[in-house]
């Protein structure tokens, strides 16, 4: 179907120049040049409303109740030295004169404002239009088409000034109340006040949502933890949405299902990146909310279009759709394409009309800076059908959750603060912050300790809100309370409270957590970084924090230090760092101490995959002090040296005296030269006889090995190595034997939302898959990463389209690249924690 769908597409390259001028009204003069995004979804036919000059560089959108389109055209954002447009920007409104369905007068509705973000209408025919540093409401009282009064609802003081991470996204709720979204604003300081004088104040915690009442009074913080919340919609059953326009560093964006109190995890303090462990990307740390769904690149805005929300990727060149699905108290979603555009197609805005014909501003360029050009495309049924916003109606979990605010104990709330639902429980725990007699630190340390998490918590999110509500002793007891309890979740919360707070006062408590022998990987990563963070007050932007692995080596040198502490270091420091050394490693590495130790200092070394290493490793295989498990291994490590190291690895698998599993070993990885002996083996498909073939046994230490020299770590984590492009399979310890077969026998059966792989159509006819990697590419191309695990990239002026594809990135086959025996051993590892 993709491959038809791209042949029609040049077809209509080829004829759109004879189709278009007929469809335009004004003067057009380049609309024979213009190429339509692809109609992908059934149904809907396209066609171009405006093109430059009459509308450049669009914005966000809206149409009024009389189905007048306004449109933000953009003049300051980044513009050149030269640029011949005007010093401000624009609303311009566009209407249908004479009710031929062609809109053909054009107003400027309003000619003034700089870094001018979003449109929302309110009912008295009023516009509330935000900018960088405020939102304003204008309105058109003489009605001769331009707006000339005006009234600040609200104004944003700060020193940052960078056009799109501040004030953006607005949407008016069903019960009159003006919803407004505020970007990361660099982390910078920052006082939000409103008309009637109520403030929310802030600063390195990221983006937020706020609302206030649309004379501009009862300012009120409702949610945190968004990158830029540039789009804001409420559905037809008044839930609120945003996507998060998020980090390049921790893809993909988001669509979330907002809600009062929310953390939806990201914290700019722990920098830009969204790969700290003090940020939470899917819910991943306690008391933070997970996204619906993964979006596209840059998503801009978001409206209710028939049963599904539709989203406008900017980076992706597409418009999407989701259709939600229950899940508990809140909601999940798959993606779809409605239009899919070349490189000159990047939606922003969409309106739906009174028709329910839906506008959507193109802003054409990749360009971030203002350029001249601009489009606003129209899409229709082609069927004539009239579809409203119907999204579905409250569950039964949201229905729960709406009551919680109701409940008048303490008790009572609690009870729901610890449901398993994150949502439901959120509920609680925002009915908590508000409620009067909220317990003191004295009496949470008498709760059971998932009960404390609910309290503290609530104190939290009322400090936030608050900050005078909180006196700063009783908050560090709050924390202490936190860090010290029997619990694990308690001390992540607390820790990440602690760090957000620079609680430094607080660290020899902090510290406490890294000598306790039973520590979790999770509550070690998680309290070295904050560790790290209260030492030194910075993150690093990126992937990598060198505060943190200064920590981390620290502690791996310590032979004081217990041996499995210092095999959790190692583990987490990146096989790029500088130090250790493979000196270093190689003193460490000695048969007297822990097999864990050994382990994740032999992992190292073959993440580093260098010759010096390599040497490293042939000395432990030889070494008969070592256990046979690390002296495999070292073995395995070698994989990739086989030219320079063959000869002793074949006198590895020759020798008799050595035992079974170094010898096993050694052969295994000669036989990837010289090829599978070749088994009979059932078809793909025959998913009952593979079962049986490999449904029991297997050495799930043999089977890390074979995860250590196969394609699966060119794409996969597990116990802290490997790559990111793909999930973590350290998450499949507990799953099926069945389940986990089933996804490499069949791995486009069940692709997950963050990592639905691109299918790209060049110029030239070559058709490449791959996932779109965070990292920009080199000579303004597009990196992705093949099936193979390996980089490729794409230049834009190359690209004729590219879409979601319908296959997943993991190859198929990978049950013909190892024996019957390495897949055996591959289920038990991953069926089986070893990363304890």
């Amino acid at each position: 179907m993709f491959d038809q769908r791209c042949s029609l597409y040049r077809q209509f390259v080829v004829v759109v120049g004879c189709v278009l001028p007929t469809c335009l009204s004004g003067n057009l003069s380049r609309a024979a040049d213009l190429v339509p995004p692809l109609v992908i979804e059934d149904g809907w036919e396209i066609e171009l409303v405006k093109a430059e000059p009459e509308i450049v560089t669009p914005v966000m959108c809206v149409c009024d109740r009389q189905g007048r389109l306004l449109v933000i055209e953009s003049h300051t954002h980044f513009p050149a030295d030269d640029y011949s447009g005007p010093g401000h920007d624009r609303i311009l409104r566009f209407s249908d004169s004479d009710s031929d369905g062609t809109l053909d007068r054009r107003e400027v509705f309003f000619d003034q404002g700089k870094f001018t973000m979003g449109l929302a209408c309110l009912d008295d025919g009023s516009v509330v239009v935000s900018y960088r540093d405020k939102v304003i409401r204008i309105d058109d009282k003489d009605g001769d088409g331009s707006a000339e009064q005006t009234e600040t609802l609200l104004e944003l003081d700060t020193v940052a000034e960078y056009p799109h991470n501040g004030l953006s996204g607005l949407t008016v709720s069903h019960d009159g109340w003006l919803y407004v979204g505020q970007g990361e604003n660099f982390g910078e300081d920052y006082v939000l006040t409103a008309k009637d004088g109520s403030k929310q104040t802030g600063g390195g915690e990221g983006g937020n949502i706020f609302r206030l009442r649309v004379d501009g009074t009862q300012l009120q913080r409702i949610a945190t933890g968004f990158w830029n919340p540039f789009g804001l919609c409420f559905d037809s059953a008044n839930r609120l949405w945003t996507a998060g326009n998020d980090p390049d560093a921790m893809p993909p964006c988001r669509l979330m299902h907002v809600v009062e109190g929310g953390d939806y995890g990201f914290e700019f303090r722990f920098g830009r990146g969204g790969t700290h462990p003090l940020q939470s990307w899917l819910g991943e740390l306690p008391v933070t909310l997970p996204p619906a769904a993964a979006t596209g690149e840059a998503p801009c805005a978001v409206v209710p279009v028939g049963a599904d929300l539709w989203v406008a990727s900017w980076g992706d060149n597409r418009l999407e759709a989701y259709e939600l699905s229950p899940s508990g108290a809140s909601w999940t979603s798959q993606t779809r394409t409605i239009l899919q555009g070349d490189t000159l197609f990047r939606p922003v805005g969409i309106a739906v009309a009174p028709d329910q014909s839906v506008y959507l501003t193109d802003w054409v360029r990749r360009d971030y800076s203002v350029h001249q050009t601009g489009r606003i495309w129209r899409l229709k049924r082609s069927d004539g059908q009239v579809v409203t916003p119907e999204q579905p109606m409250l569950s039964p979990s949201e229905m729960a959750a709406d009551k919680v605010a109701s409940e008048s104990t303490i008790g009572s709330l609690l009870d729901v603060a610890v449901s398993p639902d994150r949502y439901l429980a959120q509920a609680a725990i925002t009915a908590l912050a508000k409620h009067p007699d909220l317990y003191p630190p004295g009496q949470i340390a008498k709760l059971e300790p998932e009960k404390q998490l609910g309290i503290l918590a609530a104190w939290r999110w009322r400090e936030f809100c608050e900050p005078k509500s909180l006196h700063e002793s009783t908050r560090q007891e709050l924390i202490r309370v936190a860090i010290s309890a029997n619990d694990e979740d308690c001390n992540l919360f607390g820790l990440r409270w602690a760090a957000e707070r620079r609680e430094s006062s607080l660290l020899p408590i902090a510290e406490k957590i890294l000598q306790r022998r039973s520590i979790s990987p999770k509550l070690f990563e998680v309290a070295v970084a904050a560790i790290s963070y209260l030492q030194n007050g910075t993150a690093r932007s990126g992937i990598r924090d060198p505060a943190r692995e200064s920590l981390l080596e620290t502690m791996a040198r310590d032979e004081q230090r217990d041996d499995r502490l210092r095999a959790f270091a190692i583990r987490a420091i990146p096989k790029e760092a500088e130090r250790p050394t493979v000196v270093d490693l190689k003193t460490w590495l000695k048969p007297d101490t822990s097999v864990e130790l050994q382990s994740e200092i032999v992992r190292l070394l073959i993440a580093r995959g260098d010759a010096d290493s390599a040497k490293v490793l042939i000395s432990v295989a030889k070494d008969a002090a070592y256990a046979d498990s690390i002296r495999a291994d070292a073995i395995s490590g070698l994989s990739g040296h086989l030219s320079d190291h063959e000869q002793a690895i074949r006198q590895f698998a020759d020798d008799q005296r050595l035992p079974n599993e170094v010898r096993e070993e050694a052969s295994r990885v000669l036989a990837r030269r010289g090829g599978l002996k070749r088994q009979r083996r059932p078809p793909a498909e025959d998913f009952d006889s593979w079962l049986r073939l490999v449904g029991s046994g297997g050495d799930p230490a043999a089977g890390a090995r074979v995860f250590q020299r196969s394609t699966c770590i060119r794409c996969h984590l597990h116990g802290g190595r490997g790559a990111t492009t793909g999930p973590d399979l350290t998450s499949l310890t507990g799953q099926s034997r069945a389940r986990i077969l089933k996804s490499i026998l069949d791995p486009s059966a069940e692709v997950g939302p963050l990592y639905v792989p691109w299918k790209i159509v060049t110029l030239d006819g070559d058709v490449r898959v791959g996932l779109k990697l965070p990292r920009p590419g080199v000579g303004g191309s597009i990196a992705f990463q093949s099936t193979d695990g390996l980089p490729f990239y794409v230049k834009l002026e190359e690209i004729e389209m590219h879409s979601f594809s319908d296959q997943s990135i993991m190859p198929e086959g990978l049950e013909q690249t190892m024996s019957i025996g390495e897949l055996r051993d591959l289920l038990a590892f991953l069926e089986t924690s070893t990363s304890q």
